[in-house]
């Protein structure tokens, strides 16, 4: 049961850490209650600045980042193969930042004597996308809009073609559906000049984060802000849900266990019997003879879960050195992680010497009813 709860716990540690590690902590959206909104977006002439620049003034030592971003979803095609995408157009500064997670750049030189790539900005998509759809910096892709377009005989998709410019890697969900380009980038692709769709907030502290989103929901009431908890809020629920059924199903092996005690303890007070029977004739009381089988059930309770706390740390120890469990690829980490958490032995431990106590409680009571004139007669 340790050693369970101590790698799931190790799992949703290391799935924080991944969102830590991400820029997106706080995420600001118009809802259609704000003013300015059409279709998701809002016109820059409607932003509050005022209010936002009064909140920076407060909280702005808190943050990393506070970026505009213009997103929408796109169809991606490479070749014969498509996928669904977000397309994010950032500033500058944002692009900046994501720079420093690229690990494959395309060759400007190659850019600059293609001639359809020469004169369109590019755009950044996740290495796990990258691999699945087959592509390398420099690949030209062509994206689909879902807006579509009015043309001479009737509505058609709206698309365009845009040369890769890097590919980045976080290890985190996004790159398997997320790609970055310039928001004037964006904004052409969509024909929608000066319009926003969301801002997102990095924070440096990471546990303040939902604090800071309460205090700017506070100030921009018309306005959905979400932190990075109740964004991934089912996933960590059902984390939650399979860490609990595992606790509940790891007790129910922990009672049959327990089994095992009431057995030894019956077979004790049937073969004592006529020790008992003594032990009552020379006045000692049913609570007291009750006492005694109880202490014994405890002590062998005791023994077996300071044995099993020793050796659920000994089998974490070693995970946590000897990463000798590998991993498929699909999960960010290739070994299990191991995180040592103090009420994680405390609650097994707890758990464990009530299924005891219980199981102690129908030999004692046995023990403390024998009459003993009949363990005399038949011991």
């Amino acid at each position: 049961m340790i050693v369970v709860l101590s790698v799931m716990d190790g799992f949703e540690a290391e799935l924080k850490k991944r969102m830590m590690s991400s820029d997106l902590h706080v995420l600001v959206q118009p809802t259609s209650s704000t003013p300015g909104y059409d279709s998701g977006f809002i016109s820059e002439d409607s932003i509050p600045f005022a209010k936002i620049e009064a909140w920076k003034k407060s909280w702005g030592h808190q943050m990393t980042g506070f970026w505009p971003v213009v997103s929408t979803e796109a169809i991606l095609k490479a070749g014969r193969r498509v996928t669904g995408v977000i397309l994010k157009g950032v500033t500058p500064e944002r692009l900046k930042a994501l720079e420093k997670q690229v690990v494959e750049s395309a060759d400007p030189q190659l850019m600059a004597r293609n001639e359809e790539s020469a004169h369109v900005s590019g755009v950044y998509l996740g290495q796990e996308l990258a691999y699945e759809m087959g592509l390398i910096p420099g690949d030209l892709i062509t994206l689909v809009s879902p807006t579509e377009t009015e043309g001479p005989l009737e509505s058609v998709p709206r698309l365009k073609r845009y040369p890769i410019e890097g590919v980045y890697h976080t290890g985190f969900e996004q790159e398997l559906h997320t790609l970055f380009a310039r928001e004037s980038t964006v904004r052409s692709f969509l024909k929608k000049p000066g319009v926003v769709s969301q801002w997102e907030v990095s924070v440096k502290n990471f546990d303040q984060a939902p604090e800071i989103a309460k205090e700017i929901k506070e100030a921009l009431p018309q306005f959905k802000v979400q932190d990075w908890a109740q964004l991934n809020s089912s996933l960590f629920a059902s984390l939650r849900l399979e860490r609990f059924s595992m606790f509940i199903i790891l007790a129910f092996i922990i009672v049959v266990a327990s089994f095992n005690i009431v057995t030894t303890l019956t077979l004790m007070v049937l073969e004592k019997k006529k020790e008992i029977s003594i032990l009552k004739a020379m006045g000692a009381r049913s609570g007291q003879v009750a006492a005694i089988f109880l202490a014994e059930g405890i002590l062998i309770g005791a023994l077996g879960v300071g044995g099993g706390i020793g050796l659920g740390f000994l089998i974490c120890s070693m995970l946590k050195r000897y990463e000798f469990i590998p991993l498929p690829d699909i999960y960010y980490d290739r070994t299990l992680p191991v995180t040592f958490e103090l009420s994680y032995y405390l609650l097994v431990a707890g758990c464990a010497i009530v299924i005891v106590l219980a199981a102690c409680l129908y030999p004692s009571r046995r023990a403390a009813r024998l009459n003993p004139l009949d363990g005399i007669r038949f011991g």
